[in-house]
């Protein structure tokens, strides 16, 4: 096989995907007493993990009610239970293959609204770049009030960077509410490349533009309310399932340090493994013992959110597919076909099996 065929082999990528997600799991794992993490998973309560979950569930369903305003463009009246079974659609296919959900939440919603999927995908990138922003934001939070602790896990990060970077983000996204703009843009930032990688980045440069062109100007607050409205739901949900773990380290934990842990999730889910699988582990873990609990607990505690809410939307996600007549072979070859023709989408950063 071409080097060059190789680099895009689908093979290839899930290989490394795999290798880094072990790699990550090794880390979590690494010296730490297995056997009294699963002790204490066995010991923690339920109510709290599940009452999490369904928390979690919620943020969904407010994500799903979003992506409605956002599509009003395309579609004045669309099914919100539409938009909430192709979301969990879409993160369950992530949980089995990176990115693949990406695929497979405009593909149901188009297919079931009878809307384009160009601009259906144009809608999701405005939900990303959302959620980087508030990903962004909750960075910004998390370095102002425990600076030493998130340096003492991420050394390079610093606030003045950090806000520079947001105020970069948020000045390109102004000029992408311009075509001519737009194409200004990318005509400068793309003249290292070769022609052809160019053309590329200018094509999805002007499917991002029409998408942010496309928003109504009523959608914008709607938009910004909803996804303070998502990452807060996130927040309590890992601060009620906090709770479930009677450990005095624990129940001194408040609110406010439940979001530190939501901008480590948030974090970690922007990594491609599968629905967050190690990177999360990892990062969780590291989270809650720079505030003095125990090794073995923080793990309990990382290893049983990530596994109830894997495998709630996981199921979920699955029968919601089926339910709509696709099939996981189906939505792996969705997926195959975008590996050879990449698509429009950024990586997605919402700790959704947070």
């Amino acid at each position: 096989m071409p080097k060059s065929n190789l680099l895009k082999s689908p093979a290839l990528k899930y290989t490394i995907i795999a290798l880094a997600t072990l790699g990550l799991l090794y880390l979590a794992f690494r010296g730490q007493d297995i056997g009294k993490a699963l002790s204490d998973i066995g010991d923690a309560r339920w109510v709290p993990l599940l009452g999490g979950a369904c928390i979690m569930f919620l943020s969904h369903g407010v994500r799903a009610l979003r992506w409605q305003i956002v599509l009003r463009p395309l579609k004045r009246r669309t099914s919100l239970w539409l938009a909430f079974k192709a979301t969990i659609a879409g993160y369950a296919m992530n949980n089995l293959i990176p990115r693949s959900g990406e695929l497979v939440r405009p593909y149901m919603m188009a297919r079931g609204e009878k809307i384009p999927m160009a601009g259906t995908l144009a809608s999701v990138v405005v939900e990303r770049v959302a959620d980087v922003i508030g990903l962004s934001a909750l960075i910004i939070f998390s370095l102002v009030s425990y600076q030493s602790r998130v340096t003492s896990i991420f050394p390079s990060y610093t606030v003045s960077g950090l806000i520079i970077l947001l105020t970069i983000l948020l000045f390109i996204m102004l000029l992408f509410f311009s075509e001519r703009r737009t194409k200004q843009l990318v005509s400068i930032l793309t003249k290292p490349f070769p022609p052809k990688i160019g053309a590329k980045i200018e094509t999805m440069a002007l499917d991002f533009s029409l998408g942010l062109r496309g928003l109504d100007r009523s959608a914008i607050l709607p938009l910004i309310i909803g996804t303070i409205g998502i990452w807060f739901l996130y927040g309590i949900s890992m601060f009620v399932s906090l709770q479930a773990f009677p450990d005095p380290a624990m129940s001194q934990l408040t609110l406010k340090d439940a979001f530190l842990l939501l901008t480590l999730s948030g974090i970690a889910f922007t990594i491609p493994t599968p629905g967050g699988t190690g990177t999360y582990h990892l990062l969780i873990k590291s989270g809650l013992m720079i505030f003095g609990v125990p090794p073995a607990i923080a793990l309990a505690y990382a290893v049983a959110t990530h596994a109830l809410s894997y495998i709630s939307i996981t199921l979920i996600g699955l029968i919601f597919l089926v339910g709509e007549g696709l099939s996981f072979g189906s939505a792996r070859k969705m997926k195959q076909d975008d590996d050879l023709h990449p698509s429009t989408l950024i990586p997605h950063p919402s700790p959704e099996n947070g």
